[in-house]
């Protein structure tokens, strides 16, 4: 089947899915993300099989860098007011990072990629989401570090030994939103590509990841499905034992990391207070969003987009 038709379908199942979790029909949300995670995996892992197959070093990789990168596409000026604030909040709390800031202007500074990959980009061809896919694993494999979307919101300072691990992501997490993904984790605590890194350079995911995209686009416009990424990192799970131990001696850690995002708009009443309180002590990365109509006041009473995302901040 055609990729692009194959692309399409996905994007159809996807946007299902999501409309029987809104209305809290989970069971059957489930089954098509199912079998949507089913024909993407059966089409990734036959155009991967040789990178897969590969056997990878883990031994006497050089130490990462300090660098924590965020990306904007456009440019950091301008930013919607959440991402604005995610940066401040990343900022605050990552002292002692190099803060990396990173656009379609400057990317080449940082990074070599095949000068396809970019016409397709500039082309409209490949989305400024999935580029940042090819950014993310490029700048991980070349320098290790750290990678965090702009709409991640950082509540509190991330201890520095969470960051000496050669692999470190959030996992364990349960919220509905990720329960679709239970298949691709394979019973491990899983990850999350929002926030994820690894302290030595040249890591074998990140060597993999890179590896594929630069075939792929070479070959596709466009991606086989939204998450494309984490059914690639699914594979490489499936293939790589060595991988495999290291996700399961990760610590559960940031499980409720899109909890948050869900809360915005309600009304800060003592209750939902409490509940807040309680989900940023035990949580310190929260995946936001800039999509959503968010409101700092509604019939005159403070929500909790305008408790966490300003009352917390010192600036």
């Amino acid at each position: 089947m055609n990729i692009n038709t194959v692309a399409k379908m996905n994007k159809i199942s996807l946007t299902l899915s999501k409309c029987f979790y809104k209305v809290k029909w989970f069971t059957p949300g489930r089954w098509i993300g199912f079998f949507r995670q089913k024909r993407c995996l059966s089409i990734l892992e036959k155009e991967g099989r040789n990178l897969l197959l590969k056997e990878y070093n883990y031994e006497n990789l050089s130490l990462a860098s300090n660098m924590v990168f965020v990306m904007w596409y456009q440019g950091f000026d301008n930013l919607p007011e959440v991402i604005e604030k995610c940066l401040v909040s990343i900022k605050e709390n990552l002292q002692g990072k190099k803060i990396v800031l990173i656009s379609r202007e400057n990317v080449g500074q940082y990074v070599d990629l095949p000068d396809y990959i970019y016409k397709k980009v500039d082309e409209g061809k490949i989305s400024k989401t999935h580029f940042s896919d090819v950014i993310r694993v490029a700048l991980l494999y070349k320098y290790g570090g750290t990678w965090i979307d702009a709409a991640a919101f950082i509540t509190k300072k991330i201890p520095d030994d969470y960051f000496n691990h050669i692999f470190y992501s959030p996992s364990g997490i349960h919220s509905e939103i990720k329960k679709d993904f239970r298949y691709l984790f394979q019973k491990t605590p899983g990850w999350n590509i929002s926030f994820q890194g690894s302290c030595k350079k040249s890591f074998p995911l990140y060597e993999f990841l890179y590896n594929f995209y630069i075939k792929w686009f070479e070959k596709y416009d466009v991606v086989v499905d939204y998450f494309q990424t984490d059914f690639l990192i699914s594979l490489f799970l499936k293939y790589n034992e060595r991988f495999r131990i290291i996700i399961n001696e990760q610590k559960i850690n940031n499980t409720r990391e899109f909890d948050l995002a869900l809360m915005m708009n309600k009304i800060l009443s003592k209750s939902t207070r409490r509940e807040v309180d309680k989900l940023l002590s035990e949580n310190c990365i929260h995946k936001l969003t800039y999509k959503k109509n968010w409101r700092r006041c509604i019939n005159g009473k403070q929500t909790v987009y305008d408790y966490t995302i300003f009352d917390n901040l010192q600036s």
